[in-house]
């Protein structure tokens, strides 16, 4: 009977001590049931974007736009060397997207029509683009009015690669004095 007695208290024992391990392994399965719920949401947010809103999600989208309007006002200005300048940079950006916006072949045109000083053609080709990534953006608010988590995985694949000189190592404080 004492062997039984002890037997019965070290089961209880182990029943005891094992409880958090229990609960751990209970609230690791319902984060990963959750992040699985969100992540298919994700998917299932951006399967139902347009193959635009898709590839601009991934880059900084104000500098795009800047970047466009300043091309414009400067081809409007008659300073064609650095509207051509700027959509160049403006198509570098573009082509390294996955997938290609549908703007993408737009941007050679452009480049095509200023390099044959037709400022006209180039900009309306400058306006339908910046016609295109407002209706990405406004997909894109869309969407993450929708889905909140949207706008949270969207900064963070976007990072702090805007450029705005935030922890890039420039020195432009005085520490040495």
């Amino acid at each position: 009977m004492k062997y039984q007695n002890i037997f019965v208290y070290a089961i209880l024992a182990i029943g005891i001590l094992s409880i958090p391990s229990l609960l751990e392994s209970a609230l690791a399965q319902t984060n990963s049931t959750n992040q699985t719920s969100t992540q298919n949401q994700t998917s299932s947010q951006n399967q139902t974007m347009s193959k635009d809103t898709q590839a601009l999600m991934t880059m900084d989208l104000p500098g795009l736009k800047d970047t466009i309007a300043n091309a414009k006002q400067s081809l409007a200005n008659g300073d064609t060397e650095e509207a051509l300048t700027q959509i160049t940079d403006v198509e570098n950006q573009v082509l390294l997207l996955k997938p290609q916006p549908s703007f993408a072949s737009d941007v050679q045109k452009i480049k095509d029509s200023i390099s044959k000083k037709d400022v006209n053609k180039a900009l309306d080709d400058l306006t339908k683009a910046q016609t295109n990534l407002l209706n990405a953006e406004t997909e894109m608010l869309k969407a993450q009015v929708a889905n909140p988590m949207l706008a949270q995985n969207n900064a963070q694949n976007q990072g702090d690669g805007d450029g705005d000189g935030d922890g890039d190592g420039d020195g432009g404080g005085d520490d040495t004095n």
